[in-house]
């Protein structure tokens, strides 16, 4: 079995890493000269800069793999005791209460929200087809609930807008809950004794990751753009740039697509044309990330946590804030404090498209008045865009996932997070997945 895998961000580097483990043969290809997709970090000067995820989580797949890459001396966990998240509301922050019984004894929310949180275990579950996430909590929770933790949890997370993403493609553990329960608040109780996945950062910053991956392959390909996937006589031949190996004479068993949706599509428009209109409709949200830094003896906002979150509501010109010294001080100098600062989103996609100037002001004005700064020009400030950063699992998502599964009798896969979800660690978990689906059906291969 011979197995194509296409594009080198963490879902397809992580791929190759366990189809190797697992003695598959494998090619893995990268139009870029470098690898890791969004895991992109840079050192401006004394600042060392996350411009995709931020932080990682430590579930059992990144433990091991951080272990087997013999990263653990690079692993730094948060500084902070206090990982506490807060919200801006009225104009000003209030930290979130970290269970439903805190909620209930914070002001944070109005007497009738607490009233109608506290009815939520007698209320009967529903199905509702292609629910969105503020139907399912305006359902069991009420709109405020909606507007002042879910909208700025799911701008924070996914980017997106809780109106179109799909619960049970976003939050599918909080339907489960409903389901197996009938309640969501009682599913949580039985679960509250599990342990919160740890956040953690590396040394030389989280571009590590993805490059010490590349070091273990030895089947990667920079600078080899598959332009086209052909298909005859049950196996698979590629149409590549700069093929210098002479691997477009290969024949491939099996393909699997490790490109952003966009980019999918426009790949396979020959190949599958069925799918490949399915992901051209995948949307995408675009976002800046913004840097800025301040004196610590100007900034008269205690720090005590992960940073704060805006929502829609409170008409923000940012998304939040994630008080990045806090978490790893070492990333800016000791007197200084740095903020990550993200602007746009599916629901403000207009702001992140606008000049570079008039971002780094407002994102330095606002940070002036939320976090009582006094002084007039930060330290710092870097910017960086991603037009397209984050899929959107909304409605169109659907039939992505329906026909991609169709196509798996083809051996052609997906393995991208637009249908494994965003976070790093469950693009790990199901590029790992993937890889024993792969190798489980070698017996079927001549």
């Amino acid at each position: 079995m011979r197995v194509a895998i296409i594009g080198a961000g963490i879902s397809g580097l992580s791929l190759a890493y366990y189809l190797q483990k697992l003695g598959v043969r494998y090619d893995l290809f990268e139009s870029a000269p470098q690898v890791g997709g969004m895991m992109k970090s840079v050192k401006r000067g004394a600042y060392q800069l996350e411009l995709g995820p931020h932080s990682l989580q430590m579930n059992q797949e990144m433990q091991e793999l951080v272990q087997e890459l013999k990263l653990e001396d690079e692993v730094i966990r948060p500084a902070t005791k206090s990982l506490n998240r807060y919200i801006r509301k009225d104009g000003e922050y209030h930290c979130v209460p970290t269970s439903p019984k805190r909620l209930l004894l914070d002001s944070f929310f109005h007497w009738r929200t607490k009233l109608k949180i506290t009815q939520e275990t007698k209320l009967p579950p529903e199905e509702v087809p292609e629910e969105t996430v503020s139907h399912f909590f305006k359902r069991r929770f009420g709109q405020e609930v909606v507007d002042y933790l879910v909208n700025p949890m799911v701008a924070g997370l996914f980017a997106g807008d809780p109106d179109k993403l799909l619960l049970e493609k976003t939050f599918p553990l909080l339907k489960d809950l409903e389901r197996q329960h009938g309640s969501v608040l009682k599913g949580l109780d039985m679960q509250q004794d599990l342990p919160r996945k740890p956040v953690f950062s590396l040394l030389n910053g989280l571009q590590t990751l993805p490059e010490a991956i590349a070091s273990k392959l030895v089947s990667l390909h920079v600078d080899h753009k598959v332009e086209m996937i052909h298909r005859s006589r049950g196996k698979y031949l590629l149409s590549i740039q700069h093929d210098v190996e002479g691997l477009a004479d290969e024949e491939f068993d099996v393909v699997v697509i490790a490109l952003p949706a966009f980019a999918a599509a426009e790949l396979l428009d020959f190949t599958t044309p069925g799918l490949a209109a399915a992901l051209h409709n995948v949307t995408y949200a675009p976002m800046t990330v913004v840097h800025t830094a301040y004196r610590k003896h100007a900034v008269g906002f205690p720090l005590d946590g992960f940073g704060a979150l805006h929502p829609q509501k409170e008409e923000p010109f940012s998304l939040g804030a994630i008080w990045s010294s806090s978490l790893f001080p070492r990333i800016c100098p000791d007197d200084e404090v740095l903020f990550t600062s993200f602007v746009g989103g599916s629901q403000a996609s207009d702001l992140a498209n606008l000049p570079d100037a008039d971002i780094l002001l407002q994102v330095h004005e606002e940070l002036r008045e939320n976090y009582q700064i006094s002084t007039k020009l930060p330290a710092f400030q870097h910017c960086y865009r991603w037009p397209a950063a984050f899929p959107q699992a909304d409605m169109f998502i659907t039939d992505v996932d329906q026909l991609t599964q169709l196509l798996e009798k083809e051996q052609l896969y997906a393995c991208a997070n637009w249908i494994s979800g965003p976070a790093v660690h469950d693009c790990v978990m199901y590029a790992k997945q993937l890889a024993q689906k792969i190798y489980s059906q070698r017996p079927s291969f001549p």
